[in-house]
């Protein structure tokens, strides 16, 4: 459990002043295996699991400064299939959570961190639930750490979102590549709106197709630490959109990131980082995101 040193809100100074440089080479294009061992670390603390994003890769995080304890990547695996996969936010949940026991080794039990960038952090959420709900598991979810993951819900189906640059997320990817992404994102996209529907806040008024929550959803995630950008995607007509208008990643940049519309009560803290939603991981900003990760873990896990 998180002892009271866990603090609410922005903290401006909540982690240590330095870490070991961000790798500058590029990470390579090349599928990785998953899950891919990406920081060897301290084996006597608790592994980190990162989950890939709305895209499915998790290049991003080969980036990342030294976190001080094992880190895995999870890729999503069904990436490069042309056919969406069947079974919604579930098929991730029950295969990651296998992939995971198998590197912990299966009958062997301690404690975890999952955690990843916007997505992942979603899935994250409901792997920790999930090994929660399971009988005898060995394995322990202390904490799960949310890089610039808001509440996935982009407003009624009324609101227009600001057109997200292409070449802003997608620089410097293969023409194939930029079709994989592109195409897992709207799939994602799709069974995060599913997601919502089964997580929303009881607020007395239903959403269409709200069903009772039971099972997963009726279990408290454990404690959370929220990396949150602190800029708006930067769009056409400012940072702000043209009349207004914001990208949808933006839609609930505030406070908690639109967390108070989910069910329970789990973040333990909400830190800022500089930088877009985009922009986390780029050579300016990567190390301050590194220093937060590694301190979120230290929080969580108490290690």
């Amino acid at each position: 459990m998180v002892s009271s040193r866990v603090q609410t809100g922005f903290d401006e100074n909540p982690v240590p002043s330095s870490l070991p440089s961000p790798l500058t080479q590029t990470p390579p294009m090349a599928t990785p295996p998953s899950p891919s061992f990406l920081q060897k670390g301290d084996p006597s603390r608790a592994p980190l699991f990162l989950i890939h994003d709305a895209g499915g890769g998790v290049y991003n995080y080969a980036k990342l400064s030294e976190i001080g304890r094992p880190v895995y990547t999870i890729r999503n695996p069904w990436a490069a299939d042309e056919q969406k996969w069947e079974g919604g936010v579930e098929i991730f949940v029950e295969k990651y959570v296998e992939m995971i026991r198998g590197v912990v080794g299966k009958g062997k039990g301690g404690d975890i961190i999952v955690g990843g960038f916007s997505l992942g952090g979603q899935l994250a959420i409901d792997i920790a639930r999930s090994l929660a709900l399971t009988p005898r598991s060995r394995l322990r979810v202390v904490g799960i750490v949310m890089i610039d993951t808001l509440y996935p819900y982009w407003g009624p189906p009324s609101t227009v979102h600001a057109e997200i640059p292409v070449e802003l997320v997608l620089q410097g990817c293969p023409r194939e590549m930029r079709e994989e992404i592109l195409r897992c994102t709207l799939w994602s996209k799709e069974d995060s709106a599913e997601w919502v529907r089964r997580n929303w806040k009881d607020t007395g008024e239903k959403k269409e197709g709200e069903g009772e929550k039971g099972g997963i959803e009726a279990e408290v995630p454990p404690p959370a630490v929220l990396l949150q950008a602190t800029n708006y995607v930067p769009v056409k007509g400012g940072n702000e959109g043209e009349g207004g208008k914001v990208a949808m990643v933006d839609y609930l940049r505030h406070d908690k990131g639109g967390w108070e519309l989910f069910p329970h009560r789990f973040l333990a803290a909400v830190w800022g980082l500089q930088g877009h939603h985009f922009g986390l991981f780029d050579r300016d900003t990567v190390t301050e995101t590194s220093v937060r990760v590694r301190a979120a873990c230290d929080l969580l896990a108490e290690d």
